[in-house]
């Protein structure tokens, strides 16, 4: 799963790419062993203990053929007349209108078996890439287990090409403060699972490696281009009793076979002919979205955050290679549009106050990079098959995107198709059944999944209303009694909630992540979690301190603390290092201090009337928070609008305002990440997963002195 020297050398018996089915004594041998790599490398053991599991593991025959796999696993490539040889029958033909991602994961995995598949697709750009913006999609445990057994090649690509999130703290915040409200925990509930933990990876890309594997094994013809699937018919043949369908294209032609698979999404015809006609449900909200060259300061140890708000949210999340993926949510009617090189100051007309994290994603992106679409979603519906015509994904149960579910419940969706088609295809070839009972299974398949996905539709639309209803203070929303607003009285639906989800949270994610573990236990994956995919910007063991104690968090981040003109700070100049008025910054606050002053012997020399000879010292204390004092100046020192005493140190956070004098030159307390202090450091330019050994390798070897930083 990744390129990791360590997990290259764990024998493959403990890793997640098994093809065939374990038996007996040899099976148990293989859990055991995979469950002793999990623990010493989870566990962030010594190098010693991890050499013997490994060692254990070894033991295990890497690849314990002992019989063909059945159900998922199949063979690598078989092509459809192998599968027809060995059931006397012909290849069971598959139509897949939609090459959109569940339908190429369904394409995949019934290729593998040896299934005759045919994938028709109205627009390839949309799978190439070619002339569209497609940006990145959260693939999440649940998910990439599926696609590990259904094809560990696949994954493992997915695993290289994505950017790994799950191994960092996540949660809710604050939007006007940027202060944390609930934190998630998506990496034990994964490796205590045994599952791979969430990615993100370009939707481009991931398409790429899907549609790149059904031509490996069916070649190029496999997906069919510029063919809008608009109609279907079924048919009995009166003669033998053999019943097919044919799916109908936009310009008249015609494709047969034994099942159509509706998975052309949220407005999908294949539905529409189904079920009839119905409209889709506007969610009330406008989405703004874009991709920014932007390192954040923490962006080691947070991955993805979700700014709460009244009427608005907003989710910032790594998506690698230096960039960062940004969607801002705005409840109003659809149908709206931006003036021309408007959409920009429209999102700062609506984010504007809320915090720099949030508004220096905004500005770091190209007017050109910010696009503008409205959510809608489909009421879950309890009829996904009608005879030999199934719905798969959007089709099915399109959903609002704020659990990042909608991609992972199509791939489960396509991961049980392709198990109850492969089951039936066995009873078939064993001569326990004449035939496969193509609808039998289909209705089943339905049965499986559709309360799942209601499940997660429902949680989906929770987390967007509870994001969207965020009030932080009493008073909030209510016309005239905003003026409360000014006193910061929290909101008692604000603390209410908060009590609510720490108590559920955890629940809520080993539901979401773990909900498909009972269907994954049918194939030959065994459950077990990568070395490569544990925490690397900080020590495994600190994770439960990051999790409760948010300055232990901020102090853990590798950035360094100074001060930026408020002029550039409230500009656009402060994103990048080759303004010249960021130049006028404090050098990085350290533990032996920054003396703010006019005399020449300060560390920062600021000219000016209010400024004293000696004006204020900034330092870093011995636990990493950071602090001002005033030194006796005339004019003194401001913090946030508020004179400090002299000689008594205050402490500082980011955003803070700072001034020296009452009416001197106001400055913004700013943490930037390290990269960017660096010769030649540029937003955009650090890549986590290609940066310096990560702090995990030196944590492994000195876990105590990990812990004592």
């Amino acid at each position: 799963m990744s390129s990791c020297s360590t997990l290259a050398q764990a024998p493959s018996a403990c890793r997640s790419q098994v093809h065939a089915r374990h038996s007996g004594q040899q099976q148990k041998q293989a859990a055991a062993a995979a469950a002793t790599w999990r623990g010493a490398a989870i566990g962030g053991s010594s190098a010693a203990a991890l050499r013997s599991a490994a060692a254990a593991a070894a033991a295990i025959p890497a690849r314990c053929a002992l019989q063909p796999c059945r159900a998922v696993a199949a063979p690598e490539a078989p092509a459809p007349a192998a599968a027809a040889a060995r059931s006397k029958q012909p290849a069971l033909k598959v139509i897949i209108a939609g090459a959109g991602i569940g339908g190429l994961v369904l394409a995949v995995g019934l290729l593998k078996r040896g299934f005759d598949v045919t994938v028709l697709e109205r627009d390839m750009t949309a799978i190439r890439g070619e002339g569209k913006y497609r940006g990145p999609i959260q693939i999440q445990s649940n998910a990439l287990g599926a696609l590990e057994a259904l094809d560990a090649r696949v994954a493992e690509r997915v695993y290289q090409e994505g950017c790994i999130t799950g191994d960092r703290i996540n949660g809710l915040c604050d939007g006007v403060t940027g202060d944390w409200y609930i934190k998630f925990d998506t990496f034990h509930p994964a490796a205590d699972m045994g599952l791979p933990v969430t990615r993100v990876i370009s939707r481009i890309t991931l398409q790429e490696i899907l549609a790149d594997a059904c031509e490996e094994l069916a070649g190029k013809g496999v997906i069919v281009n510029s063919v809008n699937i608009v109609d279907y018919e079924q048919h009995t043949d009166p003669r033998t009793g053999k019943k097919s369908v044919t799916a109908i294209a936009q310009d008249g032609q015609r494709y047969s076979g034994d099942l159509l698979v509706g998975a052309d999404g949220i407005w999908s015809k294949v539905r529409e002919c189904m079920v009839g006609p119905s409209e889709a449900h506007y969610s009330e909200y406008t989405c703004y979205t874009g991709i920014s060259d932007f390192t954040p300061p923490d962006i080691d140890i947070v991955g993805y955050r979700v700014f709460l708000g009244n009427g608005r949210y907003f989710v910032s999340s790594d998506v690698g290679g230096g960039k960062m993926q940004w969607y801002g949510f705005h409840k109003e009617p659809a149908g709206g549009t931006d003036p021309p090189g408007q959409r920009k100051q429209r999102l700062l007309d609506i984010f504007g106050d809320w915090t720099h994290q949030v508004t220096d994603l905004i500005k770091a992106t190209p007017e050109s990079e910010i696009l503008r679409r409205d959510i809608y979603e489909r009421a879950p519906m309890f009829k996904w098959s009608d005879g030999r015509v199934v719905l798969l994904g959007d089709s099915a149960h399109a959903m609002q995107p704020n659990l990042g579910q909608g991609g992972c419940m199509a791939i489960e969706d396509a991961y049980q198709l392709v198990l109850d088609l492969c089951k039936e295809a066995d009873k078939v070839e064993e001569g326990r059944a004449a035939e496969m009972d193509v609808e039998g299974v289909l209705n089943g398949y339905m049965m499986k999944r559709v309360v799942r996905a209601a499940s997660i539709h429902g949680m989906a639309g929770m987390a967007a209303y509870m994001a969207s209803t965020y009030k932080a203070y009493l008073g909030e929303g209510m016309g005239p009694l905003e003026w409360i607003t000014k006193f910061k009285i929290p909101h008692p639906g604000r603390m209410a909630g908060q009590i609510v989800m720490k108590l559920t949270m955890p629940g809520t994610m080993s539901r979401i992540l773990g909900g498909f573990r009972r269907a994954l236990a049918q194939a030959d994956r065994l459950p077990v979690c990568n070395l490569a995919d544990q925490p690397q910007g900080f020590h495994h063991q600190l994770f439960d301190l990051y999790m409760r104690d948010d300055d232990a968090l901020l102090r853990a981040a590798h950035a360094s603390w100074l001060l930026v003109p408020a002029s550039a700070a409230d500009a656009e100049a402060e994103l990048h290092e080759e303004f010249a008025e960021v130049k006028k910054r404090s050098p990085p606050i350290s533990r032996q201090g920054v003396v703010v002053g006019r005399a020449a012997g300060c560390s920062m020399v600021v000219d000016a009337p209010s400024m004293s000879d000696r004006h204020a010292r900034l330092h870093q204390c011995d636990r990493g928070d950071y602090w001002i004092t005033d030194l006796g100046s005339a004019g003194g020192t401001w913090v946030n609008g508020q004179r400090i005493a002299a000689e008594c140190p205050v402490r500082l956070l980011p955003a803070d305002r700072v001034a020296f004098g009452q009416a001197g030159q106001e400055y913004v307390v700013r943490m930037l990440h390290n990269s960017l202090l660096q010769e030649g450091g540029r937003h955009g330019g650090y890549d986590r997963a290609r940066s310096p050994t990560p702090a995990l390798l030196a944590g492994l070897r000195q876990p105590q002195a990990a812990l004592s930083n």
